[in-house]
């Protein structure tokens, strides 16, 4: 069984302009990556597949409702409907699933306690528990580490159904696809327009192929607008022998003597002035076909650099947040020397601007040793460590015990539909220049301002994106990331990753992402 998707369009209410107009893809058995930008329409695609979205415009065969499709979406904040039933299911396929994912069995009796990691391993068994016909998987390796990761692709290599994965994790992809589809943004005539474009092999080998089609792309369209240009220069080259012909033709005929003129009017449509007068007309056509061709061809859309830091931050002060040494509970945000002997501790240790935590493996922790943690006014500080051994709860420790002089932002793991709420209506409540400087922002991250004003509701990682470009004239000291490049594009994470290196406060990053971790640690030179 394959998946066929044919001239799907969808426009969502209100917005000025379609998401996509003419999106055609094939999927067959096999695991194949959506790939593309934050807010593209990745994710509508997938609701579409589903039926959770009314069909607009195109088809889809078999119809949805005909075949048993399982979708893993990003949120972990429910609990997946058929928790209950998988576990009660201890059949061979059940207990094959639990141990691919590497499941303890007290995990599914305990789903809100559970770390993100946990969750999405549960979340991805019980859409597996259902033999799905087609398995959707909205990025999976969210809030994972390395081992929850490995798990993950061991699970999609044992699916034998058809398979579709939307991520921007490449060593995901790499390990598990053997075909991406595309999302792009691409600059035709004038305007940007969105595509899909399939290409054989996983993510690096669909990135080489893109990497060439766009360098032939733009060479393309540097030969159409020299031969356009070439041709204009020929055109007025000619215009002007016309004219210059004419004048000389009526130079020795008195203006008062209508018939010479007229006569001569004749003779230069009857004799050598036709031939002119038909080569320029051959030329013009030659020029429309250029320009028509130049404004046919497709090349990549603008990216930015990520480079938006305009207001100074305050760095008078000595620390922006302290911690004493001792231990922190989860659910605490309290330092105490309470030690039990039933504990489950992990640790935090300090190496330069790297903090990392580790711990036992597959176990819940109760307590977290921490040492004296001081952040100073330019620190910039990533922490590490696998799920559920406490980064959050360091976080949430440190976010309260900011220095009461420091301008904090806090943008945590899971954003909620109120924070993007309050986000855009304090952002349509600024001043038009604040305004501007924080759309202005936005954009440098790859993100469409455009749909912003026009009121359409962010995604996940496009919510990021606002809430760090508000950053942009409040003057903040100090920024608190948790798992940031969680539901961010490739580019995004890069362009994050560059205003991240260039902040000149203090900075705190969790996350799972070496190179992103390594990109943002070292603070921006004075």
């Amino acid at each position: 069984m394959q998946l066929t998707i044919s001239h799907l369009g969808f426009t969502y209410d209100n917005a000025t302009e379609p998401l996509f107009t003419d999106i055609n893809a094939t999927f067959a058995p096999g695991w194949t990556a959506i790939i593309g930008d934050n807010g593209i329409g990745k994710t509508t695609l997938v609701k579409l597949i589903c039926g959770q979205l009314p069909l607009q415009r195109g088809t889809i065969t078999p119809k949805p409702s005909s075949l048993i499709i399982s979708i893993c979406v990003q949120q972990l904040d429910e609990p997946p409907a058929n928790l209950d039933d998988f576990a009660a299911d201890w059949s061979p396929e059940a207990l094959k699933i639990r141990r691919l994912l590497g499941i303890d069995d007290s995990w599914l009796y305990r789903f809100d306690t559970l770390s993100g990691g946990q969750a999405k391993r549960v979340q991805i068994a019980c859409a597996l528990q259902r033999d799905p016909d087609v398995l959707i998987l909205d990025e999976p390796t969210n809030h994972v580490d390395a081992h929850t990761r490995a798990a993950i692709i061991d699970a999609m290599r044992a699916y034998s159904g058809v398979g579709i994965v939307i991520s921007h994790d490449v060593t995901l992809i790499d390990a598990t696809c053997t075909r991406c589809l595309s999302f792009e943004r691409q600059h035709v005539d004038g305007h940007n327009i969105t595509v899909a474009v399939p290409y054989q092999g996983n993510y690096s080998e669909a990135f080489a192929q893109m990497t060439q089609r766009n360098a032939d792309s733009s060479r393309e369209l540097a030969r159409a607008k020299a031969e356009t240009n070439r041709l204009r220069a020929v055109q007025a080259q000619r215009i002007d022998k016309v004219r210059e012909a004419a004048r000389a033709g009526n130079a020795h005929i008195d203006a008062k003597d209508h018939d010479a003129r007229n006569a001569r009017k004749m003779a230069k449509s009857t004799s050598l002035d036709s031939g002119v007068s038909s080569s320029l007309a051959q030329l013009n056509g030659r020029l429309s076909q250029a320009q028509a061709a130049q404004q046919g061809i497709a090349t990549a859309a603008k990216r930015y650099e990520g480079d938006f830091w305009t207001r100074p931050v305050n760095a008078h002060l000595n620390e922006v947040a302290h911690l004493d040494a001792g231990l922190l509970r989860p659910g605490s945000t309290q330092v105490s020397d309470d030690a039990q002997p039933d504990d489950v501790t992990s640790e935090l240790t300090i190496s330069g601007n790297a903090w990392t935590i580790t711990g036992p493996e597959d176990q819940s922790i109760t307590a977290i040793r921490i040492p004296t943690l001081s952040v100073g006014p330019t620190s910039h500080i990533g922490l590490t460590g696998d799920n559920g051994l406490g980064k959050s709860t360091v976080i949430a420790a440190l976010a309260e015990h900011i220095n009461p002089l420091a301008r904090a932002l806090i943008i945590r793991q899971d954003t909620t539909q109120r924070d993007a709420d309050d986000a855009l209506t304090r952002l349509h409540t600024l001043p038009s220049e604040d305004r501007a400087t924080v759309l202005s922002a936005y954009a440098q991250l790859n993100a469409d301002p455009d749909k912003l004003l026009a009121g359409q509701a962010p995604s996940p990682g496009e919510l990021r994106k606002l809430l760090l470009a508000m950053a942009t004239v409040d003057d903040i000291d100090f920024i608190i990331m948790d798992e940031p490049t969680n539901h961010l594009d490739i580019s995004s994470k890069q362009a994050l990753a560059r205003a991240l290196a260039n902040y000149g406060g203090a900075l705190i990053v969790v996350s799972h992402d070496d190179d992103f971790i390594a990109a943002i640690e070292t603070p921006a030179q004075a």
